[in-house]
């Protein structure tokens, strides 16, 4: 069962930017709703925030920044998820990447199912990273760790059809595959984040592009550690090697970028984890700085 979190005396949030549609919530805590000790994944719905953080808390939140409910994941001495994501039927898919498995709630917290065990077979993982239920309703897992360099397909009944990768620095290959996500026409997108780039594949595991190559400059990259598709079909990077977020076009075209290291509003401290709404709010896990930030897509242009 789902242990739930109390709030405690005014949740900790934090005052609206410069920019239209900014806000910024939290600040170190590790007990009290509403306050963070590094959030890492975050996931967002038409209406709801999730995050989870180094405290192995699962906080839902408005789009802005109002505490709903939590609850406490059962196990993180190991270490605390790196993914969350809630499918069109309401689960709460999180990759619990420390303990090998995938975990799936009810949005109250309630868990339904687990699956999964430490491993390299072909139904195991090491550390699972991130996990996507795709239009034709595959899951598509992400992982790294010993020979698990891959990404993971399974169908709708968590059954292992294929996968692919490897450990290595040539196209197909990655090194710390730390995040996916995939498109309406099942197009793979997965970071590779020790190689600073994004590579593409087919629902098969044909390599169609790659994005990026490290560096600075714009249309570069510095360890993406999260990927996530917007509503219009671009991508949005959490660079956690160059504190910024960066957009680019299905194509790999370079749309716009913002950030830099630091504390103040749009500024980051190693961000570790981004998602989208529906309705264009993208929502930061800025980690080191213990809060999130919301921006929209005009950010990014």
């Amino acid at each position: 069962m789902a242990v739930a979190l109390a709030l405690g005396a005014g949740a900790c949030r934090g005052r609206p930017g410069g920019r239209a549609g900014y806000l910024a919530w939290g600040q170190p805590g590790r007990h009290r709703a509403g306050c963070f000790h590094r959030p890492r994944a975050v996931g967002a719905t038409a209406a709801e925030v999730y995050v989870i953080d180094a405290t192995g808390r699962v906080q839902v939140f408005t789009h802005d920044g109002a505490y709903c409910r939590g609850w406490a994941l059962p196990e993180i001495a190991n270490g605390t998820p790196t993914a969350v994501r809630e499918t069109a039927d309401g689960r709460v898919l999180i990759a619990d990447t420390h303990y090998s498995r995938i975990l799936e709630y009810s949005p109250e917290g309630e868990l339904l199912r687990q699956w999964g065990s430490y491993g390299t077979g072909p139904e195991q993982f090491v550390y699972p990273t991130s996990i996507v239920l795709a239009p034709d309703g595959a899951y598509y897992i992400s992982e790294y760790g010993m020979d698990a360099e891959r990404v993971h397909v399974f169908d709708a009944e968590r059954r292992f059809l294929r996968e692919w990768g490897g450990l290595g620095e040539d196209e197909g290959q990655f090194s710390r595959a730390m995040a996916l996500d995939v498109d309406a026409a099942n197009t793979v997108y997965v970071c590779d984040t020790t190689n600073h780039r994004v590579q593409c594949f087919s629902p098969g595991g044909q390599l169609l592009r790659v994005i990026g190559g490290v560096g600075s400059e714009p249309g570069r990259i510095k360890f993406p550690y999260d990927i996530c598709l917007a509503p219009d079909g671009s991508l949005v990077l959490c660079e956690y090697g160059n504190n910024r977020i960066s957009r680019f076009d299905a194509s790999g075209q370079f749309l716009g970028a913002f950030g830099g290291p630091g504390r103040g509003p749009g500024q980051f401290n190693a961000p570790r984890g981004a998602a989208v709404a529906p309705n264009g709010f993208i929502f930061v896990a800025d980690t080191d700085n213990h809060r999130i930030q919301r921006f929209t897509l005009e950010d990014l242009v």
